[in-house]
């Protein structure tokens, strides 16, 4: 039994039904779910789910075990997924023998039909490549296969990012693309509900309505209400970003630099949670001319300790810190009037962490839009 079992009947219904009803037909499809939208759930679930007998099969693949980022290791990977016992006592290293492995795999089940659950999630960049360039063929192989098994052989690809445009795959997807969002209600309530059972916490109607409102149903953020609340924070956005549980989630979220697009698409553009700690929501125009200098030297540095001599000279002029002689009290000003105009909490900073003995800490992505 696995932890889809336990799901809803109906979970993500109106992604699902997207899903089934292209692989149905013959067609691929695509999600595109950015950090935490809960894209392996979805192919988990849709595997637990075989439909009948006249239907496609689901097999699911996790791509992101593969250590091997090439082409041939996801073909093993997708023949192991599909006929594991033959795949155990075959090697094929090569990429044109794991090409044939598979097809060989594949031919018992043409007449029925087979629709592959690809999560390439972590395997790609922003742009919708192989992170370390390895794997190209990987677009060329599976496209095809599946001209070669057109309409009996589909795929349905999860990523965190829109496949480009001059991928080999990404036109099979133009008309069947699910954007994931924020969870139904209904899916909502049951994560909640679950999480306390499985825990041993006590939370009333009121209570949990207002989780799922704080975390808009988005999964990651809800799994980070949940355990907050359960260490007995409250559910405000003031009260939960000070929290690791939801902080973590927060970086992992904009380190991904999500664009304003995706972040529509998904329709959680104006969820505050998430606004709360998005990386270009600083607002300059408030900032006197000192504090902007001092944001700019933190934020060159990265996540680096930024002595605080190099601080002051990048902030004060040479001739003010030789005649006045520019002390760390007066850095020390600075960094606490900025604090109060750039963080959610200045008495909790997340954004401009104090290194004791040394300086300061800039703790948003070098890359992030200031």
């Amino acid at each position: 039994m696995s932890i889809w079992d336990s799901f809803p009947a109906n979970y993500r219904s109106a992604e699902a039904t997207v899903i089934r009803t292209a692989v149905k037909a013959g067609e691929c499809a695509a999600v595109v779910g950015l950090s935490g939208a809960g894209k392996s759930n979805l192919l988990g679930y849709l595997a637990s789910r075989q439909p009948g007998p006249d239907q496609p099969q689901y097999v699911l693949v996790d791509g992101n075990r593969l250590t091997d980022l090439s082409a041939a290791s996801l073909l093993r990977l997708m023949r192991q997924a599909l006929a594991p016992e033959a795949a155990s006592r075959e090697n094929l290293d090569q990429q044109s023998d794991a090409l044939a492995g598979l097809e060989v795999a594949l031919s018992p089940y043409m007449a029925r039909g087979v629709c592959f659950l690809l999560d390439l999630s972590l395997l790609l960049d922003g742009e919708g490549r192989w992170r370390d360039g390895q794997g190209q063929g990987t677009w060329a192989n599976l496209r095809a296969l599946r001209d070669h098994h057109k309409f009996a052989l589909t795929y349905v690809v999860a990523t965190r990012h829109t496949l480009p445009r001059d991928n080999e795959l990404a036109e099979l997807f133009f008309g069947h693309t699910v954007h994931l969002g924020a969870l139904s209600e209904a899916d909502a309530r049951w994560n909640i509900e679950h999480y306390a059972a499985r825990t041993g916490q006590v939370w009333g109607p009121e209570h949990m309505t207002q989780m799922l409102a704080v975390s808009g149903g988005y999964p990651a953020l809800l799994r980070g209400v949940c355990e907050a609340c359960a260490a007995g924070v409250a559910p405000t956005v003031e009260a939960l970003v000070r929290h690791e549980a939801i902080a973590a989630r927060l970086d992992e979220f904009w380190a991904d630099n999500p664009s304003q697009a995706e972040l529509e698409a998904a329709r959680i553009s104006s969820l505050a949670l998430l606004n709360a700690a998005r990386p270009d929501a600083i607002d300059t125009t408030q900032l006197t001319a000192k504090e902007h200098r001092l944001l700019l030297a933190l934020e060159a540095r990265g996540g680096q300790v930024c002595e605080r001599d190099d601080l002051i000279r990048a902030v004060w002029s040479e001739d003010q810190v030789f005649e006045s002689g520019v002390r760390d009290d007066s850095l020390a000003q600075l960094v606490r009037r900025l604090r109060e105009k750039i963080e959610a909490d200045a008495g909790h900073p997340r954004l401009i962490l104090t290194v004791p003995g040394r300086g300061y800490r800039w703790s948003r992505p070098s890359n992030a839009e200031i």
